[in-house]
């Protein structure tokens, strides 16, 4: 038998390898196994970061209701400012980040809920103030003997009952 016959048959095109279109066309036939493993690869890193623990502590808070007519007669205002947080309490201003202000107004708490017998204070602070900066205030209002202290939120002029 010949290798070419009256059939046409060759055997170059029978040697398993996939012979359609032209020799610029086979490498990348030959890239594809590689290109998808690359585009695996890339997904998996990507998604990677959704995967990762992060390193902190978990708080498993517990639920708390809103109550109205909790009464108290300490009030404090906190306000953000430009690279400060200010404290407003019984006309006097104090600064958080300042360590003596800090003091003064530990002074100040102990000294009105001493005179008050008032172990609570309403805490109304602005939605701009960060987290930290309300957990140095009730590190503060704690040193000084309250051992309440509740944060308002403002209602809505529609969420009057």
């Amino acid at each position: 038998m010949t290798n070419s016959g009256e059939w046409g048959w060759s055997r170059r095109s029978h040697d398993g390898r996939m012979r359609r279109g032209g020799d610029w066309f086979r490498p990348f036939v030959a890239a594809v196994p590689w290109v998808t493993l690359g585009v695996l690869l890339l997904m998996l890193h990507l998604i990677s970061g959704t995967l990762t623990r992060a390193e902190g502590v978990l708080f498993d808070l517990p639920e708390a209701g809103m109550r109205d007519g909790v009464a108290t007669k300490l009030v404090a205002l906190v306000l953000p400012v430009p690279r400060e947080t200010l404290v407003f309490f019984d006309d006097t201003r104090y600064v958080l980040g300042d360590e003596q202000s800090a003091s003064a107004l530990a002074d100040a708490l102990s000294d009105r809920s001493s005179k008050l017998s008032e172990t609570s204070i309403l805490v109304l602070a602005d939605r701009r103030v960060a987290v930290g900066e309300l957990m140095k205030f009730a590190g503060i209002a704690t040193k000084s003997g309250l051992r309440k202290i509740l944060f308002a939120e403002k209602r809505d002029e529609g969420d009057a009952e």
